[in-house]
């Protein structure tokens, strides 16, 4: 079988969800059916993964002429099964391709000016990229979601049925303390961030938190676009070396967001043995672990609460908590997906 996945939004300088995701989808395809029947689509010329087979488009993913022009490139590839990591995927169905299309969230229809302050501009881009969604969806032989809330998104605003399997991340890459040194955090006890500053991560929040209450300690925000102030510091976008080392080391990782479609740093914070403060939203609530301190959105009281919570609890061990994002398990439901696609026994 020859496979293509859709790697044009993998960006390796600012480690995204989305590249993670998409280099943990890569990494399945080899291992069920070896690089050489890897065909890896990319607008990067100087993208290489291991011994796939890298081909590269000019096309990209959310200009329209593009996506109506990226059916008839996928067709010349000759793959029997095409994988999009995210919603911009084929203007319409190819009977020779089989098509997988993951959605992780639909944020642009549920944040409020999510492409900006300006009201005709923000409804002409949800237009804009409801076309191109609702065509990709509706090419797409398979839909996954990655969570629940996104299931449930879906089905709400497209109407269209998919399938939930969940996502999976794993720091494995070797700790450097440097990143500890630079920023005096070696012996100092911290709160941690890593993520974009967009008005729905909701990143003022705990920033005015922090600086209204320097008794607490330290709150360290990696990430594109953070600023230093009172009790924080903000180290910029940090390597999977730094950022190990940054969520381990911290009492708790906090992620205050009004909307999400999943929660990857959780998964990723409590495999370290960290806590998590999280926000009450449906996404969140997903994850069920006793290492997890809610709060209402801008509920300073109940945030408080739950700050006071880590600095006075240990840390519970709760393995049976990570059986469903374990590697194995999600490979098999991509088996199952994959097999039921071409009506294998």
């Amino acid at each position: 079988m020859r496979i293509a996945v859709d790697c044009r939004l993998i960006n390796k300088t600012q480690n995204t969800g989305i590249s993670r995701y998409t280099e943990f989808l890569i990494n399945y395809y080899i291992n069920r059916y070896s690089c050489e029947n890897i065909f890896l689509i990319s607008n990067d010329k100087s993208f290489k993964y291991f011994e796939c087979n890298v081909v590269y488009t000019k096309l990209k993913p959310f200009n329209i002429l593009h996506f109506l022009q990226f059916s008839t490139y996928v067709k010349k590839l000759n793959v029997d099964l095409l994988h999009v990591p995210f919603y911009s995927a084929l203007f319409c169905k190819n009977p020779n391709i089989k098509i997988i299309v993951t959605v992780h969230d639909l944020m642009y229809r549920f944040v409020p000016n999510f492409f900006g302050r300006n009201e005709k501009l923000n409804s002409l881009k949800i237009k804009y990229f409801d076309f191109i969604v609702g065509k990709s969806l509706d090419s797409a032989d398979t839909i996954i979601s990655v969570s629940e809330t996104t299931m449930n998104d879906i089905w709400d605003i497209f109407g269209l049925k998919s399938i939930h399997i969940t996502e999976n991340s794993e720091i494995d890459y070797k700790e450097d303390l440097s990143i500890l040194e630079k920023f005096k955090l070696k012996n100092k006890k911290f709160y941690f961030y890593c993520g974009n500053s967009r008005p729905h991560k909701n990143i003022n929040f705990i920033i005015e938190f922090f600086e209204n209450n320097p008794h607490l300690p330290v709150l360290v925000l990696a990430g594109k676009g953070h600023k230093d102030g009172k009790n924080v510091i903000s180290t910029g976008i940090v390597s999977d070396e730094h950022l190990r080392v940054l969520y381990k080391s911290a009492i708790a990782f906090i992620f205050p967001s009004k909307y999400e479609g999943f929660g990857l740093p959780i998964i990723e914070s409590l495999r370290l043995g960290t806590f998590v403060i999280a926000s009450k939203i449906s996404a969140f609530l997903e994850f069920n672990s006793s290492n997890i301190f809610f709060f209402e959105l801008d509920n300073e009281k109940e945030f408080l609460n739950a700050v006071n919570l880590t600095l006075s609890n240990s840390f519970v061990d709760n393995t049976k908590f990570f059986e469903k994002f374990e590697k194995n398990n999600i490979y098999k439901s991509y088996d199952f997906v994959i097999k039921n696609l071409f009506n294998q026994n």
